[in-house]
């Protein structure tokens, strides 16, 4: 008798799930979204130097890497001064690193989390050359990233480096590209949560030539803008202008260069019709003559490549240099500036930009950046350091980039999230279809 019950009982519930199952209607379902920002990671400490990460708020959640514990704490500091490599909590605001060395120079990097796939055009494994990369894996497991190393000379065969959990590796340029002047890196993550760094450092004995980050360029392309340059014959002593190029692959490049700044727009005798090897790296000085303290360069080719340009001047006595990287579209973004004063130059057609921003003085301030007829370039220059600022355009094709000039130091930023918002779509099935 009892097994009666049970065996009507169990077809009743398989006859319940099956009239469910047969009822559903997808329209009386819901769907759930779930966004958030992921977390990012900032730069350990990669020379001679203070490193601080500039965070939104002292209650920011971190966690030094490696650390013996995996549970975020609060920062208590919105300027965090670690040697480590810091992990941040995933929130509206990019954060910064800082990085001030005792020859003071200057070095900024966007605090990021990787997409899979990184290009740094820049750095060097010369003599005098003290670059290097750092390899971040912040994840729970073991990570491989490839590393495809491009010089004057070709590519390299690729180098496979394995990254254990919750931990960092740095790597010397001078043992990837020994001797070599001219490096681009390219690396593509095969498992685990990567990101990486590139730190060029200028050094031979005791006498200092200079650091700062090669920030992560867009990606190959048939059009290549890197919008902030900064016009360093304006104000230094025995000053270079370099464009570095890069064209991926075997096949042949001609490659033309457009100089847009507030004194017009042409293209330099010196860059004017350049043709580069498939997959060697090409460096080429020119010298702008110009009156703006700032420019863009925008180079066009038939084939896909990738470009940044090193800026070298010698600033009260001590010689600098920056990275000024390709960029992508700007989109709408917030970035700390930790009471830094930036210069930022927007490059593109009826450019409109809105900025609001938080002085030093804790007081808010907004502006809409605008464009001229004449000129694809607009600037934003304010008059004291700010702490954050917020960037929105309804505008296509605007491209952003940051500049930090000051005494003796140099470096620059693309205007860049460190992380995109994420969205995840939990579909909830309307409980009321069971008791149709």
């Amino acid at each position: 008798m009892i097994k009666d019950h049970k065996i009507i009982a169990a077809l009743m519930v398989f006859a319940v799930t099956i009239a469910g199952v047969i009822l559903f209607d997808p329209s009386k379902s819901e769907i759930s979204t779930v966004k958030s920002y992921p977390a990012t990671v900032c730069p350990g400490n990669l020379g001679n130097a203070s490193s601080t990460s500039v965070l939104p708020s002292s209650n920011t959640l971190v966690r030094e890497i490696p650390s013996t514990k995996i549970v975020l704490k609060k920062a208590r500091t919105t300027f965090y001064l670690s040697s480590k490599p810091l992990l941040v909590d995933g929130n509206t605001q990019t954060s910064i690193n800082v990085t001030r060395t005792k020859s003071n120079s200057l070095a900024t990097a966007i605090c990021s989390i990787s997409s899979g796939e990184q290009w740094f055009v820049g750095g060097s494994g010369s003599v005098s050359s003290n670059s290097s990369i750092q390899i971040i894996n912040s994840g729970l497991s073991t990570s491989i990233v490839d590393l495809y190393v491009h010089t004057v000379k070709g590519v390299s065969p690729v180098s496979s480096v394995r990254i254990s959990k919750n931990s960092s590796k740095r790597i010397y340029l001078d043992t990837l590209a020994p001797g070599e002047n001219s490096v681009v890196i390219h690396s593509i993550t095969r498992s685990g949560r990567v990101t990486m760094f590139m730190h060029d450092q200028r050094q031979l004995g005791l006498r200092n030539f200079g650091s700062d980050f090669v920030s992560q360029g867009a990606g190959p392309e048939n059009r290549v803008v890197i919008p902030a340059i900064n016009n360093v014959i304006l104000s230094g002593k025995v000053t270079e202008q370099l464009l570095r190029i890069l064209a991926p692959g075997t096949v042949k490049a001609n490659v033309r260069a457009k100089l847009i700044s507030s004194d017009g727009t042409f293209s330099p005798i010196e860059l004017d019709d350049i043709n580069i090897d498939g997959g060697k790296v090409k460096d080429i000085k020119f010298k702008p003559v110009l009156e703006s303290k700032n420019f863009s360069l925008v180079l066009t080719s038939d084939r896909p490549i990738v470009a940044a340009v090193k800026s070298t001047g010698t600033f009260a006595g001590t010689t600098e240099f920056t990275w000024s990287t390709s960029g992508h579209q700007l989109e709408n973004m917030s970035l700390n500036f930790g009471g830094l004063q930036p210069q930022v130059v927007f490059q593109g057609k009826d450019i409109e930009v809105s900025v609001v921003w938080t002085a030093k003085n804790r007081k808010e301030y907004r502006k809409t950046i605008r464009g001229s007829k004449e000129n694809d370039i607009a600037t934003w220059s304010p008059a004291s350091g700010v702490l954050t600022a917020r960037f929105s355009t309804s505008k296509d094709q605007i491209y952003g980039g940051i500049i930090f000039k000051e005494n003796t130091g140099l470096s620059s930023l693309p205007l860049v999230a460190g992380a995109q918002l994420e969205s995840s779509a939990i579909p909830i099935s309307d409980a009321r279809i069971i008791a149709h």
